[in-house]
């Protein structure tokens, strides 16, 4: 059985495609059934960024030294712009209320709703240069809303970031690597 390994010189280049799509489900579904077209928001902007941060506590001596480390709350969030305009992918970074109207031909979002956060299933998908795949995986939720900038000339990009929950236990992100057989 070969061996798989990352080469110390693997370097990342480029952006990926963005996958958002409400989750109610226990467990995390099979990349064929999260990376559809239907979840996917289209076309992205300005890159995307996960951040990891966890908060430490330190356990300490007489002597002020630090005999041991642990982790206490652990946060992941996830920053993307969305340049291509679907309200239903919008209405995933809000509790706003979407509502569509077919004989009008609109739909419309309305703020100020009492509705609960949706939890969001957040899939970003890289290619590397060589074909294989990183996924970054997490369910979460829209709590810092998201910005729309309309200049004049300029594309809008919808800037949004959502932050990991513990929805299924142990569970608030995931990346996964596809690594080359050797």
């Amino acid at each position: 059985m070969a061996e798989t390994t990352l080469s110390p010189n693997d370097i990342i280049l480029g952006a990926g495609e963005l996958y958002l799509t409400e989750f109610k489900g226990s467990a995390i579904p099979d990349n064929v059934t999260i990376e559809t077209a239907s979840n996917n928001v289209g076309h992205t902007s300005g890159g995307a960024e996960f951040t990891y941060k966890p908060t430490v506590y330190d356990v300490e001596n007489s002597y002020g030294k630090v005999v041991k480390r642990k982790i206490t709350k652990t946060e992941c969030s996830f920053k993307s712009g969305i340049l291509t305009f679907d309200p239903d992918k919008i209405g995933l970074l809000t509790n706003a209320t979407i509502a569509k109207d077919s004989v009008g031909k609109k739909s419309t979002i309305t703020f100020g709703a009492n509705n609960p956060l949706k939890n969001v299933l957040v899939r970003f998908v890289h290619t590397k240069d060589d074909g294989k795949a990183i996924r970054l995986t997490m369910v979460a939720n829209a709590t810092n809303g998201f910005t729309m900038s309309f200049q004049g000339g300029k594309e809008t990009v919808i800037d949004a970031e959502l932050s990991a929950i513990e929805f299924i236990k142990n569970f608030m992100a995931q990346i996964e690597i596809e690594l080359p057989a050797v």
